[in-house]
Parts: C-alpha cells; sequence; structure tokens
C-alpha cells in the first residue's frame, strides 16, 4: 500500500512538472510585441477634433504572432493532468492556477486565456460530480482565484474591461461547479430512493410474512389449545372424547407444520429455481377450516351467496385469511358456540361477513395483531373492512375485496379452474348457461350440515 501511494505521488509529481514546463515553453509563443511607427505630421481624428498622435510622435501599436494552433497550445495542455482529477483535485486546481499566471505574464490575447479557463472548468465538472461539496467548492475557488488573478495583473487590452472579465471568468466557474453539483446530487438522489425502496420492499415482506405466520399459526394454536385443555378434562370420564381430541390435535397440528413447511420453503426457494410450492390457501379450503373449528366446538355455518367465479390469487387469499382470523377469534375470545359465515360474488367484488352471538369482548379493545392484519390485508387490495360489536350482542367482521377488471376478467387459480374459453359459444340463439358449473371446479366445501350453498 505504501509503495502505491509513494507511486502515485511520484506519478502525479512528474504529471505537473511537465505540464509546467509546456506551459512556460508555450507562454513565449503568446508574447505581445510593441512596434513603433514614427509620424513626422502626426495623426489629427478631425471627427473628434482631436490630434491622436502630435506631429513629430511615433505610434505604438500591439500585435500578436500567435496563430490560433499556438493559442490553444496552453488549453490543450490541460490534458495531461485529467489522472489526476480523481486522485488530487485541489492539486489540479491550484496547478492549473499557476498555469493561467503563467500564461498571462507575457501579456497573452484574451481569447487565449478565455480557451484555457474554459477547459479547466470543463474538468472541474467531474470533480463537482466526483467529489463531496467541500472539496469542490475549494478547488472552484482555486480555478476562480487564479483567473481572476490572471486577468487582474495583466489584463489584456483596456483596463475599463476590467469589471466585465471579473463577471465572465466568476459565470463560467459558477457554471461548471454547479452543473456539476447538481448532477452528484440529482444521482444520490436516486440512490438514496433506490435504497428506500429496497427497505420499504424488505419491510412489506416481513409485515406480509409476519401477517401469514400469525393467521397460520394463532388459528391452530387456538383450536390445539381447546381441543388439550378439553381432552385433559374429560380423559378419565370420557376416553373416546378424549381421543377424538387428541385426533382434532393431531391433524390440526399436521396441516400447520404443512403450511409452515411451505412458508419456509418459499422463502429459501431461489426465484430462478424451478422447484414448485404447494398453492396458497384459498376459499376452497374451507372445508377444512370448517371442520377444524367443529373440532374445537364451535359450529361454522358457511353461506355462499352467487356462483363461485375464479379469484386472483391476493383476494382468494386475502378472504381465506380474513375468515379464518375471525372464525379463530370467536372460538378463542367470544364464548360462541356457532357462527355464521357469508360469502358472497358480487358483480366486481367479493363480500365476506363473519357473526357470532357471543359476548363480544373483541369489541372491548384487545392488544392482538388479528384486526390489525385483517384491516392491513383488505387495504392492500383496495376493499374496505370493519369489525364492530353487535347490536344484539356478538361480534360482526364484515369485508369487502374489490376484483380488479370485474369477474369478467379470466384468473388463473389454484383452488378455482376456469373455462379457458368462456366466449367461444358462437350460438347466438341459444343463450349463455351461467349456471353451469366450470369445468374442473371443484364444489362448494360441505364440511357439514350445517353448511349451506
Amino acid at each position: 500500500m505504501e509503495t502505491t501511494r509513494r507511486g502515485q505521488w511520484l506519478t502525479d509529481s512528474l504529471l505537473v512538472a511537465v505540464y509546467l514546463g509546456l506551459i512556460a515553453l508555450t507562454a513565449p509563443y503568446l508574447r505581445e510585441y510593441h512596434t513603433a511607427t514614427p509620424l513626422p505630421d502626426g495623426l489629427y481624428n478631425y471627427q473628434l477634433n482631436v490630434w491622436i498622435v502630435p506631429r513629430g510622435g511615433v505610434l505604438v501599436d500591439t500585435i500578436y504572432r500567435a496563430n490560433g494552433w499556438q493559442r490553444s497550445l496552453p488549453a490543450l495542455c490541460t490534458v495531461i493532468l485529467l489522472p489526476m482529477l480523481r486522485r488530487r483535485p485541489l492539486v489540479f486546481a491550484a496547478v492549473t492556477s499557476v498555469a493561467q499566471v503563467l500564461v498571462a505574464t507575457v501579456h497573452s490575447p484574451g481569447d487565449a486565456r478565455y480557451t484555457m479557463l474554459i477547459a479547466i472548468d470543463i474538468c472541474l465538472v467531474p470533480i463537482a460530480l466526483a467529489w463531496r461539496r467541500r472539496t469542490s467548492v475549494k478547488a472552484a475557488l482555486l480555478i476562480l482565484t487564479g483567473g481572476i488573478t490572471a486577468f487582474a495583473a495583466f489584463p489584456p487590452g483596456a483596463s475599463d474591461l476590467m469589471p466585465t472579465h471579473v463577471v465572465v471568468i466568476t459565470l463560467l466557474t459558477m457554471v461548471a461547479w454547479l452543473l456539476g453539483s447538481s448532477t452528484r446530487e440529482r444521482r444520490a438522489g436516486v440512490v438514496r430512493q433506490r435504497a428506500d425502496a429496497a427497505t420499504q420492499a424488505v419491510a412489506n415482506e416481513r409485515l406480509r410474512i409476519a401477517r401469514e405466520l400469525h393467521d397460520m399459526i394463532a388459528h391452530s394454536i387456538g383450536i390445539i389449545a381447546i381441543q388439550a385443555g378439553m381432552g385433559n378434562r374429560v380423559i378419565g370420564t370420557q376416553p373416546a372424547e378424549a381421543q377424538k381430541a387428541l385426533r382434532a390435535i393431531e391433524e390440526t397440528s399436521r396441516d400447520t407444520l404443512s403450511q409452515l413447511r411451505r412458508t419456509l420453503t418459499a422463502l429459501r426457494q431461489d426465484e430462478n429455481s424451478d422447484t414448485p410450492t404447494d398453492p396458497a390457501p384459498g376459499l376452497a379450503d374451507l372445508d377444512k377450516l370448517v371442520a377444524s373449528t367443529k373440532h374445537a366446538g364451535v359450529l361454522a355455518i358457511v353461506e355462499q351467496i352467487g356462483m363461485p367465479r375464479p379469484l386472483p390469487g391476493e383476494i382468494d387469499l386475502a378472504a381465506y385469511r380474513i375468515i379464518q382470523e375471525s372464525v379463530t377469534n370467536v372460538v378463542r375470545h367470544s364464548g360462541a358456540r356457532t357462527c355464521r359465515v357469508r360469502v358472497e360474488f358480487q358483480e366486481s367484488a367479493v363480500s365476506i361477513t363473519v357473526a357470532d352471538d357471543g359476548h363480544g369482548v373483541l369489541g372491548s379493545g384487545g392488544t392482538g395483531f388479528g384486526l390489525v392484519g385483517m384491516r392491513e390485508r383488505v387495504s392492500l387490495v383496495h376493499g374496505t373492512f370493519s369489525a364492530e360489536p353487535r347490536v344484539g350482542g356478538g361480534f360482526l367482521v364484515s369485508a369487502t375485496l374489490p376484483v380488479p377488471g370485474g369477474f369478467e376478467t379470466t384468473y388463473t387459480s389454484s383452488t378455482i379452474a376456469h373455462d379457458p374459453d368462456p366466449d367461444t359459444d358462437t350460438d347466438t340463439d341459444r343463450p349463455r348457461d351461467h349456471d353451469r358449473p366450470l369445468p374442473g371446479a371443484r364444489p362448494a366445501p360441505d364440511p357439514n350440515p350445517a353448511v349451506t350453498p
């Protein structure tokens, strides 16, 4: 590392020496020359009525012998210092400032000086783009100081043009610095936005996983706890009931482990992997939910209104999770023996209501995250949600989940199949049979006689 730094210093020192040497060799070609022409009769301006050169005087004229190529040499020499822009911007600014003064000492023409200044200001743009504001401002001030000093100490032409030169030099340097600095700020803003978006995406994913695990585990553990308590109480007097409770615990545990395995597999799965994962639960899995709830001692009466239709994956999953969380709350908190679940397929939405006739402790404001999670799920799909105690007692949860594009849009679903081509019926004289079941669709769940289609 020390050897590398020493080598960089030697390289930069060599570049500075070569640059200043070339400037010193180029400057004499830009020298101004004065020619004296004797005028025995003088030079009189009849328009102004004044003698410009009195009789016997000498007319002094200033000329430059340098051509356009020679006048552009100081600007071209700036290329030698380009490797220093990334390593030592302040050294670059100081050396170029000295070079401007060296070129001005021979009273070089103004166009040569401005060409050199523009070349240096162009190099100021990447300095302001790559370095912090404090460093780039120092570099800009060094370049500006060198330019103003060169023009002020060795003015090219009449001195009354000095204010104009100062303004032009300042504007050129400020424009170059602002161009680089604004580009740097814009790029930094884009980087910050990308970082914020990535952070937000991670937070959203963590919230989604937390909701999934909460909905999955809270329901299963609640049922397991109730079944275990009941089995513990009747194991001595009613072995058959205890065995039934243990069987329910086993089934619920296996189902929960299977869902956890699917979730963990999805988390570990590489996005380029072709390993299939099990589909997420949906409304077609309500029969399992009703069965597990029945084992816990609560009869869930499911009522479906309208024809079951294909739903987008996020809508189907959200509907199932809302019903699952609501039924879990009934089992754990309400003390009710029955609850009614209503799923209505509307024109462009799915409406869900879960009502019970318990004592409604949910309305007293618990500290759990069940209602918060349901409300978040509904808000993510731009639906409406309400959860409040019923007037006659109990609790009511209702949600409306809009279906993007309505049910005229065909969605692929792992839980409900759809007609591959619903518009192929070209017989205009025969009305469409909207009541026939969709090909491959699974029948509505019928877990117990209390379920009414």
